[in-house]
């Protein structure tokens, strides 16, 4: 069947799946740094938190230029997600990187 992955190689696509594997990769070092397995029954209301904190800010970090890198987009979630962890008191060690700043600003323009 010529032609079935058309979609897939689109470079688009490309580029959302390079965002999604950053994010992923981003919440598997923050877990691992705050010493939580990825079963963890907390996790799934922690991360649908994140998610929607990660999508709400995602464009107005975009629209600054400071997410444009899909390890941007990665350490976004990676803030969002360790300010969740920090407010339910898990210890969430997030080393602050060039550039955290405007995410931590584009995150708390976007709301809770």
């Amino acid at each position: 069947m010529k032609g079935a992955d058309d979609w897939g190689r689109d470079p688009q696509v490309q580029a959302l799946r390079r965002v999604f594997a950053a994010l992923e990769q981003a919440e598997a070092e923050l877990l691992n740094a705050a010493g939580l397995g990825p079963w963890d029954p907390r996790l799934r209301a922690w991360r649908e938190q994140a998610r929607q904190r990660f999508m709400a800010a995602w464009p107005r970090a975009l629209g600054q230029g400071l997410a444009r890198q899909p390890q941007a987009a990665g350490r976004l979630y990676a803030l969002g997600l360790a300010g969740l962890l920090a407010q339910a008191g898990v210890a969430a060690p997030l080393a602050a990187q060039p550039g955290d700043e405007g995410l931590a600003a584009a995150l708390r323009e976007a709301g809770p």
